[in-house]
């Protein structure tokens, strides 16, 4: 039973978490549609831009990676050199 609550239930949670639509119209204006890099929110009277949020999450794996090669080959040096 909780299988398939979860197999329901979270493709579309996931779907939500990293591609946002627009919104329709704000009060004076209406908002451009949204595609895979960017979006429109109202707010107040007019349209804001933002960034989808699967944007962030590669950008945030690439410096996190890069973070950790560094400390890593750091690491290496240190720890790894011959010590004559």
């Amino acid at each position: 039973m909780l299988w398939f609550l979860l197999v329901g239930y979270v493709p579309g949670m996931m779907a939500s978490l990293l591609y946002v639509d627009s919104d329709s119209k704000c009060v004076r204006e209406l908002c451009p549609g949204a595609d895979y890099f960017h979006y429109y929110n109202c707010n107040g009277s007019r349209c804001d831009f933002h960034l989808q949020p699967w944007l962030f999450a590669v950008v945030a794996l690439i410096v996190i990676s890069f973070l950790l090669s560094v400390v890593c080959t750091l690491l290496n040096c240190i720890c790894c050199t011959d010590r004559r």
